[in-house]
């Protein structure tokens, strides 16, 4: 899984070595550029050779240009590769980069924007992942919240939050129209409403993502075979492609019990504001309902029994944190326009048999404040204390306030 807590894979040198080393060749500008940050210096360092080796047997493509910054384990170098014809050229050896640094991923953007502009760029974080934003401030014993990356030869327990991923990319000036999440459970409201000004159109997951991840091979294939493709054409292929994979191929292949968990979603990222607003008003009225004496007990038995009853996502790396965000309102039954809205935002959308009432995009919800995945710096930033997080959704909303009036009410 590209999450935290996986066990360890070993490194094929022998594959790294095989790439194709060509010359630089082409002219004109393309009109994509497909750009992969890659950390897999850490579990998923076989994973990271597969997919680069999936993304070579797609083919090649004058208008589309593919480049990679990729880092491994066990002091082998960072380096930046561009795909030609079906191969790939190295373009530089870095040295040893922390991949989790968000000066190094600033560096990649804005050497990409001045070496290969496009007219339209898709930027794909690719590496462990786990959702919503920890923040600066200290965590709880318990927490495992890292947001992104995990770069092992600098320090297996540095990482970046969500809201100084966005500011790195900022800082690159770099303009992406769709932005790629290939890691495990970034698909939360909290994470999407953290990037909802870096494009226009984002593609992640609620769900734990197998190592594998997107089905690079028929993306960039169909990229190449239709560069006049949309952006949102591409977001669909992308959620296609991945629907295909692993309801053909991976499922059918697992034996026992294993449960078809896996989803992704593509949205529209001008929704999520409303979104956000929409959830904020459902906190509102919740609370509201909370505070007076004559709702309360109906309230907190509402609340309490959705909780119980919604789709739970994420169940075996970071459990009993995420759940459905439409299905929560559904269950909530305040009258508000967040399905009408994750609905209008979707482009596309997938989810297995294993998560029947996944939607696309998740939220927060500690079951209580005894529960050893509860975090206490889920909650406004606090800069006197350096507690608290530094994500927007959390500090522009009143979700944080909301379940902490609810824990307290139910006396959780």
């Amino acid at each position: 899984m590209k999450c935290f807590g996986t066990q360890w894979f070993s490194i094929s040198l022998l594959a790294l070595l095989s790439f194709c080393v060509l010359s630089c060749s082409g002219s004109g500008s393309p009109t994509w550029t497909f750009l992969v940050y890659m950390d897999g210096d850490n579990n998923l360092s076989d994973a990271a050779l597969q997919n680069i080796s999936d993304m070579s047997a797609a083919g090649a493509a004058e208008r589309v240009q593919v480049i990679i910054q990729v880092d491994l384990p066990q002091g082998i170098t960072t380096k930046r590769y561009r795909m030609v014809n079906g191969g790939w050229t190295i373009l530089s050896d870095l040295g040893e980069l922390d991949m989790a640094s968000s000066q190094t991923l600033t560096d990649f953007l804005s050497w990409a924007k001045g070496a290969y502009p496009a007219d339209r760029t898709v930027l794909v974080l690719w590496d462990h992942g786990n959702g919503w934003d920890q923040g600066d401030g200290p965590s709880s014993p318990a927490s495992k919240i890292r947001s992104m990356f995990n770069d092992q030869d600098n320090g297996d327990q540095h990482f970046l939050p969500n809201h100084q991923i966005k500011k790195a990319i900022m800082a690159s000036g770099l303009s992406v129209d769709l932005l790629g999440i290939d890691a495990c459970t970034m698909g939360t409201i909290e994470t999407l409403y953290e990037f909802r000004d870096i494009a226009p159109v984002i593609v992640s997951s609620e769900e734990e993502t197998p190592d594998r991840g997107w089905i690079y091979r028929s993306v960039l294939s169909n990229l190449f075979s239709n560069p006049d493709m949309s952006v949102e054409d591409l977001a669909r292929v992308v959620v296609g492609s991945f629907q295909s994979y692993y309801e053909t191929v991976f499922y059918p292949a697992q034996s026992g019990d294993f449960d078809r968990r896996y989803t992704i979603s593509a949205v529209r990222s001008r929704y999520l504001p409303l979104i956000a607003q929409e959830v904020d008003r459902l906190a509102g009225n919740l609370m509201v309902r909370l505070a007076d004496s004559s709702t309360q007990a109906e309230t907190i038995s509402l609340i309490t029994n959705a909780r119980v009853g919604v789709q739970a996502i994420d169940r075996y790396i970071q459990p009993n944190v995420y759940v459905d965000l439409t299905d929560l309102d559904s269950r909530l039954g305040q009258g508000t326009d967040i399905a009408a809205l994750v609905s209008a935002a979707t482009i596309a959308e997938y989810h297995g048999s294993g998560r029947p009432n996944a939607h696309g995009i998740s939220i927060v919800f500690f079951p209580s404040r005894q529960s050893p995945t509860y975090d206490p710096n889920y909650k406004n930033y606090d800069p006197q204390t350096n507690t608290g997080n530094d994500g927007d959704f959390i500090n522009d909303f009143r979700w944080d306030e909301f379940l902490e009036d609810y824990y307290v009410s139910a006396g959780l």
